[in-house]
């Protein structure tokens, strides 16, 4: 069921599945996905659980921050949701950008979470997408002409700029997000947590899942093969397999 809460200041869409009383878990969506992406097993799940999905904000139906956002503002966001909600623990879920805001959240307020699950999660300090946005910045002057709109896409696609150009709204946050390394904080987990990834990664590759598994003491890393960085939608079945076996 779909339904909206305020949140410091900021209306934020959720979905609901289950029975409210049951064990909680929240999944938090990547970059430019949202709540609705978890569907398919939230549904599976809200025979024994009570699901909570999130539109992050600036994605689906929930406000765009008026300020940029930082990992830590968005786990605000959800140490809110918990709040209002009267979730004291939750199992936590994080695909991708989700996975940030997750690893911030488990490290700096774990009383609140029981479980972790990282799924192709983001986290470190990616060099190469640094460079990529600094290339957009400095071609974006290019496109001031009317005439030079027209390939203004394939040029941000060719250098691999989508996600800053898709979300306009979120530049500035994105860069925020993209720019802190959460290697110390993946240290500081210490509840258990599964790490699942696809073996094809090419966003979060399975050298992300392996550094995180040697740095969570508590941790289990399943690779699915043939999936890629939407491991979830790509091998459904095994992925709910290893997901169930770890929260009963």
């Amino acid at each position: 069921m779909k339904k909206t809460i305020v949140i410091n200041n900021l209306l934020i869409q959720y979905y609901a599945y289950g029975e409210k009383n049951a064990s909680p878990v929240i999944f938090l969506h990547g970059w430019r996905a949202e709540g609705a992406i978890w569907n398919d097993i939230a549904t599976r799940l809200s025979q024994n659980f009570s699901i909570y999905t999130l539109d992050l904000p600036g994605f689906g139906g929930s406000s765009v921050p008026k300020t940029p956002f930082t990992i830590s503002d968005y786990s605000d966001i959800v140490f809110g949701f918990m709040e209002k909600m009267k979730i004291k623990k939750t199992v936590l879920v994080g695909h991708s950008f989700g996975g940030r805001i997750a690893i911030k959240l488990a490290a700096t307020k774990p009383q609140l979470v029981k479980k972790l699950i990282l799924i192709d999660s983001a986290g470190f300090v990616d060099k190469k997408r640094q460079s990529i946005k600094f290339l957009a910045k400095l071609v974006k002057p290019l496109f001031a002409p009317a005439w030079m709109q027209g390939i203004r896409t394939r040029i941000y696609t060719k250098i691999g700029a989508e996600d800053y150009l898709a979300t306009p709204a979120l530049q500035k946050t994105f860069v925020n997000i993209i720019k802190e390394d959460l290697s110390d904080d993946v240290s500081h987990i210490r509840v258990p947590t599964l790490l699942l990834w696809g073996e094809n990664d090419a966003e979060t590759p399975v050298s992300y899942g392996r550094r995180m598994h040697e740095k969570i003491h508590n941790s289990q890393l399943v690779v699915l093969p043939d999936a890629g960085h939407f491991s979830f939608l790509d091998k459904p079945i095994e992925f709910y397999q290893a997901f169930i076996r770890f929260i009963k």
